[in-house]
């Protein structure tokens, strides 16, 4: 499901929104990819990568602000022993949950 940026209806699967036509492929393209950044950033978390997983978790971020990407920061740098970027997720995390 996408809201829609030009008209705000929620759309299925569609490559255009159905009430005004918006293309919203790139919007699919840009949330696919953060996914694919934040499934990065977990594998990197199993293996103990916690830089690696921070690193992702941040580039999901940059694509879109959600919790999973904020929790996530939050959990690489908390491993890191980074107490004051772990804080800073934590309150991104807080601010994206609304």
């Amino acid at each position: 499901m996408l809201n829609c940026p030009a008209c705000g209806k929620l759309n299925q699967t569609d490559a255009t929104c159905t009430r005004c036509g918006c293309d919203l492929a790139r919007l699919r393209a840009v949330i696919v990819a953060a996914k694919e950044a934040l499934t990065e950033g977990h594998v990197s978390l199993r293996r103990g990568d916690w830089a690696a997983a921070l690193n992702w978790s941040e580039e999901s971020w940059r694509l879109r602000h959600t919790v999973a990407a904020a929790r996530l920061a939050f959990l690489a740098a908390g491993a890191m022993g980074d107490t004051r970027t772990a804080a800073a997720w934590h309150r991104h995390g807080a601010e994206a949950q609304g």
